[in-house]
């Protein structure tokens, strides 16, 4: 998986290209460490062009949303593909981390998360 991250509005969109799987785990929880440690708070993770999400790396997702919550900030994702967001549904996901169908609704309609009844 590759990452690249860009600033809009007081927030970091952090977007990960290609599959996501269990080789990713060390340069995921680096990629967290820097973000935090240049203060940056409040993260949206676009996983719009990711094709694949391994379920083992699943509760990664989970960490990442503690740990930013711990600093004080906040976490969500966007998963349009349904194969990656029906991997986020069965890992119960959208239960406990806000998950948008566009990254227009991530930064501007905060209300817009799905649920996991809507998959």
């Amino acid at each position: 998986m590759y990452c690249e991250q860009r600033e809009r509005n007081g927030t970091t969109i952090v977007e990960c290209f290609g599959r996501f799987d269990e080789e990713d785990t060390n340069h995921f929880i680096q990629t967290l460490e820097q973000l935090q440690g240049h203060g940056l708070k409040n993260i949206v993770l676009n996983l719009s062009p990711v094709f694949y999400l391994d379920p083992k790396v699943v509760h990664l997702l989970h960490f990442a949303q503690e740990f930013f919550q711990d600093h004080g900030g906040t976490f969500c994702l966007v998963s349009p593909l349904s194969s990656v967001r029906n991997e986020l549904i069965r890992g119960k996901i959208p239960e406990t981390i806000s998950t948008f169908e566009s990254l227009y609704s991530a930064l501007h309609r905060p209300h817009a998360a799905y649920a996991q009844s809507s998959a």
